[in-house]
């Protein structure tokens, strides 16, 4: 038979491992060595061919 403080003891540790999760994610937990590998890609900014020179051309729609 299960205890009537089964769901509750069950969205208690869900919520803790939201937030374990959230502060993972954030890098919350870098301090103490845990957190995602920051994603970094130098060589594809270092192949962009003069990306101030790009204009972005729009077209009106035709009205029928």
């Amino acid at each position: 038979m299960r205890s009537k403080f089964w769901f509750r003891n069950v969205a208690v540790v869900l919520v803790g491992l939201n937030l374990l999760l959230g502060l993972w994610d954030n890098g919350g937990l870098r301090l103490l060595g845990l957190g995602p590998k920051p994603v970094q890609e130098p060589s594809r900014l270092e192949n962009q061919i003069a990306p101030d020179l790009l204009v972005v051309k729009t077209t009106k729609p035709d009205n029928k």
